[in-house]
């Protein structure tokens, strides 16, 4: 995946000061603020508390008081937490419990809730064996590039596997690599890109786990975007009524609001198609929780009214994709 700077035919006309300036505010767009810069004004944008300040006494008694929490949660809520307590005890440590803590901002209770939901649902899509290796693409993972020829693997496991790389084919989902005023990591999303995706329960959780594979991949020892989170530029402007699969809307919202952990700042929805609010917004409000509900925007008008609109929530168009007006060809 990478980042193009859309260029005009005059660009060469452009003196040598102008382009290092240029070149200046791309590498500003490519480059969060740090996650623990003093200055969390804009975070507040959507509402979001900023990220607490992590000292290593308040790490230790935060770390405990989770331990607490999810003790303290039926035995019925947490089987996927203990099953990987006791097979993959390496992916559960302390790095692993603290993506959960700094998605609900050390919210103990509620990170309790997140962390057994994730693994319940980690095992229900990735099965018994899958889901307790690391979520990469290395030898020793979930999603091996030789799956074929891995005897160790059932059929089964090369299936969930195979249905998997499907899903990451259709790139509907894809990182822009810039971020927002505050810091927040920019994600693309494009479903009319699930054109010649079948509406079918095999393919559905392939396009599924896929979305998993990305989050992890996006996640997964990047700090930053584990305590400042994304923001979601979402644009189904070429898409058919034909494309929507309610399954799939449903299983993927269910996913981004309750099980992986990743601080959604907002999820703006551009040039909607004219079904959007009648059969799209409504199955999205229903798996949506109050707080992720207030998240979303809808942008309607011309593109330099939505570019308008956008730049009032710190989206310049130096960070936004070519798609939607911006100048970030994002390739997949």
């Amino acid at each position: 995946m990478s980042i193009t700077k859309k260029t005009s035919s005059s660009s060469a006309e452009v003196d040598s000061s102008n382009s290092a300036a240029n070149a200046t505010s791309a590498a500003a767009a490519a480059a969060p603020p740090t996650a623990n810069s003093s200055d969390h004004s804009d975070i507040a944008i959507y509402g979001q508390q900023p990220p607490k300040e992590e000292t290593p006494e308040f790490l230790s008694s935060s770390f405990a008081e989770l331990d607490r929490e999810l003790d303290n949660l039926p035995e019925e809520k947490k089987a996927g937490w203990l099953k990987a307590k006791e097979k993959c005890p390496e992916l559960v440590g302390e790095g692993h419990r603290l993506m959960f803590l700094r998605c609900e901002v050390f919210r103990a209770d509620d990170a309790a809730i997140r962390i057994t939901k994730y693994w319940n649902k980690r095992i229900e899509l990735f099965g018994e064996n899958l889901a307790f290796k690391p979520l990469t693409m290395e030898a020793n993972g979930a999603l091996p590039k030789n799956y074929a020829n891995d005897s160790s693997l059932s059929n089964e496991d090369k299936t969930i596997i195979e249905t998997t790389f499907n899903g990451m084919s259709h790139a509907f989902i894809r990182p822009t690599n810039t971020f927002d005023s505050a810091g927040r990591a920019l994600i693309f999303v494009d479903p009319s890109r699930l054109s010649k995706y079948k509406h079918v329960e095999e393919e559905r959780r392939g396009v599924i786990r896929s979305t998993w594979y990305f989050f992890h991949s996006m996640l997964e020892n990047n700090e930053s975007a584990q305590k400042l989170g994304i923001v979601v530029i979402g644009y189904p402007h070429h898409v058919k009524l034909s494309y929507v699969d309610r399954k799939l809307l449903k299983m993927n919202m269910e996913s981004m609001t309750g099980c992986i952990p990743v601080r959604l700042g907002a999820l703006h929805i551009c040039h909607p198609p004219w079904f959007f609010s009648k059969i799209v917004f409504p199955i999205m409000k229903i798996v949506m929780n109050e707080r992720m509900r207030k998240r979303v925007r809808l942008h309607n008008g011309s593109k330099e009214d939505v570019l308008g609109e956008l730049e009032g929530f710190g989206l310049s168009k130096r960070v936004l994709p070519v798609d939607i007006g911006g100048e970030v060809v994002v390739e997949s």
